[in-house]
């Protein structure tokens, strides 16, 4: 049988359409590497080759053995974890709109039924959100990166310039979304620059700070450009240790965590030197001085503590609804605490926790470097995510106005970002064995600096 008619045939035994090149580039190269080994014997090229595929045994069998491996693969674990997760913050949604968080207003029963509704509706649009991300081929960011990257910062001057003509429920959300939703933007950017050495480390942070201070800062959301931050110093810091970016590691961590490190801490200084200046509004000092002192700007700290004092293992049955105002967004934890107590709090954080510990297991192991840095920096924002909202739930801190728990708060905005977040996670997992980053080529309109994998 001649070569193309071998591939051929086994080709045909390859049902997802977008494995078939890989496996039979697969295939094909380890012919050629066998046949030429034959040729080094001595044996003539036709007969090397023949020899060859004839040793490849016969292609249906071949070809229905590889479509076993290379096939679409749903990580069902994760789904039903996230599923999980989305139904208990429904439940606790329910809960608090139920126990009478309305009871002074007028129209308390129909806002409340309201409500609710709309709590079944975010949910249920996160699970469509989530099934349509999956659907769609991540490798799409790695072909466009850039172009991606600064059409993503168009669309917030759109919104920067907009915002006042939205309601104000819309306005925080939407700007939240998009600061959040730049973070894998930014690593498929990592991911097309790796492998240029310092001068490709210098250009994705150009890219970065550049954004940052023009335009990002038009965002009216505070949380969701310091979570950004972090997501972005954490993809840089692992692909620095891959040795994405060349050898000499230590300079360049040195690089990206001497700024992260001091750009904060000047931030500091200045909220305890100056009522308000250039860095800071008064607002945003006011926030960072509650980090350090209790005083009347940390009274939602001092109002969890003492709602705290209060908990029991297995709950009250009572909210603090008077005192924490929107507790369906900003205190679930704290709620979930007070309500249902501390075993089933902590049987609901064991669940997130083991959510990203495996979301983050299967990530590190993903083989396509594109797919990897991808879900990592999903895997890390949600966990920014949980990390800012339960330290502000237990009174550690409590800086950020816009905050969400992933899969518990309440909103469409959260249900959004958390669903495009996991969508992309199991995107790639979906296609684990059927993506060869060989197919991934950029399409810049102007002249490229990324090599070709």
């Amino acid at each position: 049988m001649e070569l193309h008619e071998y591939l051929d045939t086994l080709s045909e035994q390859i049902r997802c359409k977008k494995a078939r090149p890989m496996v039979v580039e697969e295939i094909e190269n380890h012919i050629n590497d066998q046949a030429e080994a034959y040729i080094k014997n001595g044996m003539e090229k036709d007969e090397a080759v023949n020899r060859a595929v004839l040793e490849m045994g016969d292609p249906v069998e071949t070809g229905v053995a590889l479509d076993r491996v290379h096939r679409p693969r749903m990580q069902w674990e994760l789904i039903i974890l996230a599923a999980l997760l989305s139904m208990i913050g429904l439940i606790m949604q329910i809960t608090i709109f139920k126990t009478g968080c309305l009871s002074n207003d007028t129209n308390a029963t129909t806002i409340r039924d309201s409500l609710i509704g709309n709590a079944v509706l975010n949910t249920l649009i996160g699970f469509a959100v989530i099934a349509v991300t999956c659907a769609i081929d991540y490798t799409f960011l790695g072909k466009h990166p850039v172009i991606i990257w600064w059409s993503a910062c168009i669309c917030i001057l759109a919104y920067h310039f907009m915002q006042n003509y939205l309601p104000n429920s819309l306005r925080f959300t939407f700007g939240y979304c998009i600061a959040t939703l730049m973070t894998p933007l930014f690593a498929a950017m990592v991911f097309c620059f790796r492998g240029k050495g310092m001068r490709g480390l210098l250009i994705c942070m150009a890219h970065y700070v550049a954004a940052r201070f023009s335009i990002i800062p038009s965002l009216s959301t505070a949380g969701g450009i310091i979570e950004l931050s972090i997501a972005v110093l954490f993809i840089l810091t692992i692909s620095i240790l891959k040795g994405w970016f060349g050898e000499k590691k230590v300079g360049k961590l040195a690089l990206i965590w001497t700024p992260a490190i001091a750009f904060p801490g000047i931030l500091i200084v200045s909220a305890f030197h100056t009522e308000s200046g250039l860095l800071l509004r008064e607002y945003q000092a006011a926030r960072i001085r509650s980090l350090f002192a209790q005083s009347e700007e940390s009274y939602y700290i001092k109002v969890i503590r003492e709602e705290l004092n209060h908990i029991s293992l297995f709950g009250n049955k009572e909210l603090p609804l008077e005192s924490l105002p929107a507790i369906q967004n900003d205190y679930m934890v704290t709620s979930m605490l007070m309500y249902f107590g501390v075993v089933f709090t902590v049987a609901v954080l064991g669940i997130v926790a083991f959510f990203l510990w495996k979301a983050f297991r299967l990530s590190f192991k993903q083989k396509n470097q594109l797919g990897s840095v991808i879900s990592l920096s999903c895997v890390c924002l949600l966990f920014v995510k949980s990390i800012f909202y339960l330290l502000s739930n237990i009174a550690v801190f409590n800086v950020f106005a816009q905050m969400s728990m992933p899969f518990l708060s309440y909103g469409l905005g959260n249900a959004v970002v958390n669903g495009v977040l996991t969508g992309l996670l199991l995107s790639v997992y979906r296609n684990t064995d059927i993506v060869s980053e060989k197919n991934i080529k950029s399409r810049y309109i102007f002249r490229s600096p990324i090599q070709r994998v």
